[in-house]
């Protein structure tokens, strides 16, 4: 196991990169991100630190998913809690120097991008922020072989701005009391700097028992509020529309209201889900021309002025807001561990054993498997010129139409007989038009179904005879059908894509060539569409190691890379998510299908089967409600049809039904649920707290105060 994440860790530094046309040249990105890592137990908490880079940051982009992830929260330190780059446990910051909050993450909250001329400062000598640690907290165990790489990229400006921004956290330690219908626990200090704060957004944090939470501060003797929001809802950084300012003397307070009713006995802040939290983050801005009001970081975790707080705090701060089903439906957080799990691993459909599965695709209800029979590709299947050696068709039946329930397969329908030389990628239309890539023939196809037999409607590229003129094809591998265009990538030597009239099957334009650049290709294996409005062409550019995303004229979108992978074979897309999967084996360790945002580069997390390791994954596909993911392994001797399911919450049913549509018809079901449970240690607050003890008042701590990590997905700040 350690030998795996010490690769993993030695890969980080480029192990996702994201290649994407910058609108802003003083821009640039910087991710930190987990290292593939499986949680083996609940509440686990884990670390990575890299070295800052020297700049502000602008903009904080996310890629996680709340069913796999509690919560993500960034620190920006002069030095780790560890000299290593990954650690288990609860620490973050080391004990010298400077311990900044820079961000927090959970239920699927989206990007934060700070007010125009607002940055966090990093990686220069008068910040403190020498190191990135990323925290991450997996409320529980994946359920199959699930690896994580969730992370944050950030955006990053070279020009230092005309405010600095920093989070200031009231956490409070104090147990709450069983029995009551409402318990108010409180935070106040009194700010004693010299430089103005600027509140421009807040969030907020509890575990189940919290009803509100909210802050207000106390100038010249009215009360001002920051901000007040309901911790059930989703917890994201809210913008504060009037933006306060908060002087010398003024004093800050927050108030968390709890409903322990049903508890019969004390129950303690903490990191468990069993335990409760109380905290109030609050972002604010500074003059950058003046020096960092909280050096050490700055946190609220006592009572100052408790008179005050306790007879003349706002009675709106403590009153139940009114209730907002849908964001409480969003914000809800699954008790079912997140899993990918293996389902079946067929080599058999039917009374028909497998040859080497190579393409698929969907039609109604049922999966269409393009397999080779008996015929398998080996070093004498073609001469030195890419000619076919055996020119005879395969005598089976190569295209298979099955109904896959659970363990129980049947076959709807087989096709194909005395028709194809090698088969590569099939593809299946919304009018149920079937269209293939024959590497041994060296053409693309369009079939109608005929009762139980393929009838031709044509054929592009000359039979049995490889070229790369603007006639001929050789070796093409996949094909798409995009508003009736046929997209075909061809392939194994042209190295191009190929646009066709659906129609016709005539050639009307094609893009690409040899190289590693954008546009340019390395054996394009694999093409597929994305999701969403853009028609743009996802590519599997195999020996390059990377997907390509395409315009349909050959413009290159972005692209996905990894250090922890030479080869990507197939590529599949659904609801936002890429589905990407090796052919061969690296030094990492086996195979396994990574998936990514199909907007941002990055990968998320990846799975492999848990019965026996794959063979040569060849091809991947999604079901149209995303929750079974197919792969055809082609290896000699274990051709195998893997299916796997996307274990949430609310589990689907059993294969069968509509869930069988073409995965490229563009769909709109999602699954945000989350995991329940909360976040991080006792002592790293206390520490916290010491250090900011130097810098921000006299904090009278009553018990110890926790960290929360968890935003979420409304009204996030644009620009404020």
């Amino acid at each position: 196991m350690w030998y795996r994440l010490i690769f993993l860790l030695y890969c980080l530094n480029a192990a996702s990169v994201s290649r994407k046309q910058q609108l802003y040249s003083d821009i640039t990105k910087f991710t930190i991100q987990m290292i593939g890592y499986s949680p083996a137990e609940n509440d686990e908490y884990v670390a990575v630190s890299r070295q800052a880079p020297e700049g502000y940051i602008v903009a904080f982009e996310p890629f996680a998913h709340a069913d796999r992830v509690h919560h993500m929260l960034l620190f920006g330190c002069t030095e780790p809690a560890r000299a290593s780059t990954f650690w288990r446990g609860g620490m973050t910051c080391g004990g010298r120097g400077a311990s900044h909050i820079l961000y927090a993450w959970a239920k699927n909250a989206p990007n934060l991008v700070l007010p125009h001329d607002v940055a966090f400062s990093v990686g220069h000598a008068n910040d403190g922020i020498l190191y990135l640690v990323l925290q991450v907290h997996y409320a529980q165990p994946f359920v199959g072989d699930v690896r994580d790489f969730s992370g944050v990229t950030l955006h990053m400006s070279s020009r230092e701005p005309k405010n600095l921004a920093a989070v200031l956290l009231f956490a409070s330690g104090e147990p709450i009391p069983p029995g009551r219908n409402q318990v108010q626990i409180n935070m106040s200090c009194e700010y004693n700097g010299d430089i103005e704060l600027h509140p421009f957004a807040f969030r907020t944090h509890t575990h189940a028992m919290g009803r509100v939470v909210s802050a207000y501060y106390k100038h010249n003797e009215m009360w001002n509020k920051i901000g007040i929001r309901n911790p059930q809802w989703p917890q994201l950084f809210e913008k504060i529309s009037n933006v306060p300012v908060i002087r010398r003397g003024d004093l800050l307070a927050a108030t968390c209201r709890f409903d322990s009713h049903d508890k019969t006995r004390p129950v303690p802040m903490g990191s468990m889900g069993t335990n409760e939290m109380c905290n109030f983050y609050m972002m604010f801005y500074w003059d950058s021309t003046k020096r960092n009001p909280f050096q050490w970081g700055a946190v609220c975790s006592g009572i100052q002025r408790q008179r005050e707080v306790m007879y003349e705090y706002p009675k709106e701060g403590t009153e139940l807001l009114p209730s907002r089903p849908d964001l409480e439906h969003h914000a809800h957080q699954s008790a079912i561990p997140f899993g990918v799990v293996e389902e079946s691993a067929l080599t058999t459909i039917g009374d028909v054993k497998l040859g080497q599965v190579v393409g698929l695709s969907f039609m109604e209800n049922n999966i269409v498997i393009f397999h080779r029979g008996g015929r398998v590709w080996d070093q004498s299947t073609f001469d030195q010129d890419n000619v076919l050696v055996d020119k005879t068709p395969i005598k089976e039946d190569v295209i298979l139409i099955a109904s896959i329930e659970g363990n129980q397969t049947r076959i709807v329908k087989k096709l194909g007989k005395n028709k194809f030389y090698l088969p590569h990628g099939i593809h299946v239309d919304k009018h149920g038009f079937l269209y293939t890539t024959d590497l041994g023939s060296h053409t693309v196809a369009k079939w109608k179904i005929n009762e139980d037999e393929l009838d031709l409607i044509w054929e592009s590229g000359e039979k049995l005879v490889p070229n790369g003129d603007g006639y001929h094809f050789c070796k093409p591998t996949a094909v798409v059908e995009l508003n009736e265009d046929i997209f075909v990538s061809d392939g194994y030597c042209n190295s191009k894509i190929v646009q066709l009239d659906g129609a016709t099957g005539k050639r009307k334009y094609d893009f690409g060539q040899p190289g590693n650049g954008p546009s340019q290709f390395n054996l394009p294996h694999d093409i597929v569409l994305t999701t969403g409005t853009a028609d743009h062409l996802l590519v599997a550019d195999r020996e390059n190691g990377r997907v390509q995303e395409l315009s349909t004229r050959g413009d290159f979108i972005m692209e996905w890379a990894s250090s922890l992978f030479t080869n990507i074979y197939s590529i599949d897309a659904h609801d936002g998510y890429i589905f990407m999967v090796p052919g061969r084996r690296d030094q990492s360790g086996p195979i396994h299908v990574y998936v990514g945002r199909v907007y941002l580069g990055f990968y998320e997390y990846s799975f492999g089967p848990t019965s026996r390791p794959f063979g040569m994954p060849h091809v991947i596909r999604v079901t149209a409600d995303g929750h079974r993911i197919l792969v055809g392994d082609a290896a000699i001797g274990k051709s195998t049809l893997w299916v796997f399911r996307i274990q949430r919450e609310h589990d689907p049913p059993a294969m069968g039904g509509s869930m069988w549509h073409s995965s490229h018809v563009k769909s709109t079901s999602t699954g945000n649920s989350g995991i329940l449970l909360s976040l991080v240690f006792a002592a790293l607050v206390i520490g916290l707290v010491v250090l900011c003890r130097r810098q921000l008042t006299r904090v009278f701590s009553r018990g110890h105060p926790n960290f929360d990590r968890k935003v979420s997905t409304e009204n996030i700040i644009t620009e404020c």
